[in-house]
């Protein structure tokens, strides 16, 4: 509660949040603001400059670019969530029986999150993509599994000095299972250090989404999503200029707000000195 507090007194993260919330709530209420189709063709009325009619003009097939910038944040925004989500899962679990357990699952683990982390997060999603196949869903999971060893490796980390902590000890002779010590006791004790890496994870998240959309191993046509809107407006980048800024302006405000709510997180964690109550003297 007491980071919780920080964070929200901080005027970054009141700033990320208000933007983040804005784009979540124009994005998921998109029949609200605007009348359009995102995937109707309009030919007479292809590539027009925004005007009243179309904030943000039409594309080569007149359709409206402000109705695809809402609905293609639904995606862009699901595929950051979601990918951060499998590879927070995958990773925080593996770090924390790896951590706590040892021996030679411990070694095959670090051996195997050592050769993932050789390789960049893009590079290594793309070779999972070229594994899995093209779509949405496989993109998400590549993400997903991009993300495995920083997670992995930040909670292995941590649960190698709370394993040795007194009151682990203590719930270990008081009979307490291993499953119960790892989530009611070294979990919890955790997560401060994975709320940063977390938050800031689904900025990246999105990031890695949009350039996988944008060499087209994600949404397929004529689904909106705004890094393959950016692919599809660089045809037509000299003379009509909104088909690219627009998207990529959504990107930024999404990865924008989505750190300077981390930055504020990072702050809080790193100001917060918590005594675990088992500790106290």
């Amino acid at each position: 509660m007491r980071i919780l507090r920080q964070i929200l007194r901080n005027r970054s993260a009141q700033f990320g949040g208000i933007l983040l919330l804005a784009l979540i709530f124009m994005s998921y209420a998109a029949p609200l603001f605007t009348n359009y189709e995102p995937n109707k063709n309009a030919p007479s009325q292809a590539l027009q400059a925004p005007s009243v009619e179309h904030f943000m003009g039409t594309d080569h097939v007149g359709r409206d670019t402000f109705t695809r910038f809402l609905y293609g944040g639904q995606l862009s925004l699901r595929v950051g969530l979601v990918g951060i989500t499998i590879g927070a899962l995958i990773g925080i679990t593996l770090g924390l029986v790896s951590g706590y357990f040892g021996g030679w699952f411990d070694a095959f683990i670090s051996w195997f999150t050592d050769v993932l982390m050789a390789f960049p997060d893009i590079l290594l999603a793309l070779a999972i993509i070229a594994i899995l196949g093209p779509g949405i869903r496989n993109a998400m999971l590549a993400i997903g599994i991009a993300f495995v060893p920083s997670f992995m490796r930040l909670t292995r980390s941590s649960v190698l000095s709370l394993r040795e902590m007194t009151y682990v000890e203590a719930a270990k002779a008081l009979g307490s299972s291993d499953t119960r010590i790892l989530i009611k006791h070294i979990l919890p004790n955790s997560i401060r250090t994975l709320l940063v890496l977390i938050t800031l994870g689904i900025g990246s998240s999105i990031l890695a989404g949009a350039a996988l959309n944008f060499l087209g191993l994600g949404a397929e046509p004529p689904t909106a999503e705004w890094g393959a809107m950016l692919n599809a407006g660089m045809k037509y980048v000299r003379q009509a200029w909104w088909l690219t800024f627009f998207p990529g302006f959504g990107i930024f405000l999404a990865v924008l707000s989505i750190n300077l709510i981390g930055d504020a997180v990072s702050d809080a964690v790193a100001g917060t000195n918590i005594m675990l109550p088992q500790d106290k003297k």
